[in-house]
């Protein structure tokens, strides 16, 4: 099964020029809490989460959201996957990277959809189709401590 199947394609997201409020209201109008941030020329930069919006504006309690720009706490470069990748590779993607939703890019880089691991939960069970077993390693993947760099214990 191709992600082209089941990503979303009516996909909301902002642009790298925006800042931290303009993500928030998105989030909160469309009711979600992940976007991806397209460049000038429809090409993804990056991603944000609201979990990002919540610790920027917490880190810059003197700043107004209007003043945080997008571009300085959105996660880049941006992990993403193809139109035609199979599932199954998708989701050792995201449990590599620790990531639940992935922009969906075209071989340009230009934004097509959203894939994120709920959607691949309410697959169908049909041949070719993640299995239970799969899905499950992704999300023990997904879940499990990053490792952090250069930290001393």
């Amino acid at each position: 099964m191709k992600v082209k199947e089941i990503a979303k394609k009516d996909i909301v997201f902002c642009t790298s020029n925006d800042d931290v409020a303009t993500a928030a209201k998105i989030m909160r109008d469309h009711r979600c809490g992940f976007l991806p941030v397209v460049d000038g020329q429809g090409s993804v930069a990056g991603v944000v989460t609201d979990r990002d919006l919540s610790v920027a504006v917490a880190g810059e309690a003197h700043r107004a959201p209007e003043r945080i720009a997008l571009k300085d706490v959105m996660s880049h470069p941006a992990v993403s996957c193809l139109p035609d990748e199979n599932l199954k590779v998708v989701l050792g993607t995201m449990a590599k990277h620790h990531v639940r939703r992935l922009p969906v890019v075209d071989k340009h880089g230009h934004l097509q959809g959203v894939l994120s691991i709920d959607d691949i939960v309410q697959v169908p069970r049909v041949h070719g189709s993640p299995t239970a077993e799969e899905i499950v390693d992704a999300f023990k993947g997904i879940l499990a401590p990053r490792r952090v760099e250069g930290v001393v214990a």
